[in-house]
């Protein structure tokens, strides 16, 4: 009996394999793709019960990808490989998008082709999460930086250790996108003082903070766009000396960005 049930099952695979291989994983039902996954570390067993279950336990398919390690344990059915397995699969779909996106030629010009930029290559996690994208003076990306919040509400920024980030030779302007997951994208008192903060370490670097974008679901708002970076440079030049050339040459005129 259970040599029938292991060559039925077995066959069930390979059709769901072969479906793939023929019309693509679009052909497959959420369920099923989940269910082909778990059969890459769950070799014995049939997979489909576990994969309903796991989708009803977590309202949906996504939601088990990104379900936490444990909290996966905790079904029966999973072991720690298959927990592993499926908790990774947001972080290498990140890095998938991330590296095709350095193989495109992409030119970030102004605020709407960062926000289209950033909707493309990066995900809202449930905490805030601020990318540093770091470009070059022909606007290219040729470098970019992640750092998680501590909780939904709050970033930790080590200046040093920010200053030791952007000191890469080629890196001559940086672009900020700050997420607001389960807020406005208004900013807070506490994130202008942390971008002045930010931009006068940049410009003693000789690097241009040339837009600090909030993001949310819905909408995102610009620190360029709304005037913002222009008051921190005039304090900037206010505070210390610098002659006119210099001063020019310190943030305004240095990058083609459209702050609109």
């Amino acid at each position: 009996m259970k040599k029938e049930f292991a060559h039925k099952h077995a066959g069930h695979r390979q059709r769901l394999k072969n479906k793939v291989r023929m019309n693509g994983l679009k052909s497959l039902s959420i369920h099923e793709v989940l269910e082909l996954l778990l059969t890459y570390t769950i070799p014995q067993k049939d997979t489909n019960g576990l994969a309903h279950e796991l989708i009803d336990k977590y309202n949906g398919f996504a939601n088990v990808l990104d379900a936490d390690y444990k909290d996966l344990m905790n079904t029966n059915g999973i072991g720690e490989e298959t927990a592993l397995f499926l908790s990774i699969f947001p972080d290498i779909f990140e890095l998938y998008k991330k590296n095709k996106a350095k193989d495109q030629d992409v030119k970030l010009a102004c605020p709407r082709d960062c926000v289209e930029y950033f909707r493309k290559n990066y995900e809202l996690r449930k905490t805030e999460y601020l990318y540093i994208i770091g470009i070059n003076n022909m606007n290219k990306i040729v470098k970019t930086f992640e750092i998680e919040g501590v909780n939904d509400t709050n970033i930790n920024l080590g200046l040093k250790d920010f200053a030791q980030m952007i000191s890469v030779k080629t890196l001559t302007g940086l672009i900020l996108f700050h997420t607001h997951p389960n807020g406005k994208v208004i900013p807070s008192n506490e994130d202008i003082e942390t971008t002045q903060k930010i931009f006068d370490i940049c410009s003693i670097m000789g690097v241009s903070l040339l837009d600090h974008i909030i993001l949310n679901e819905e909408s995102y708002f610009s620190f360029g766009s709304e005037g913002i970076l222009d008051k921190m440079y005039n304090k900037y030049l206010n505070t210390y000396s610098f002659t006119k050339k210099q001063s020019l040459n310190l943030y305004q005129n240095k990058y083609d960005y459209d702050k609109k």
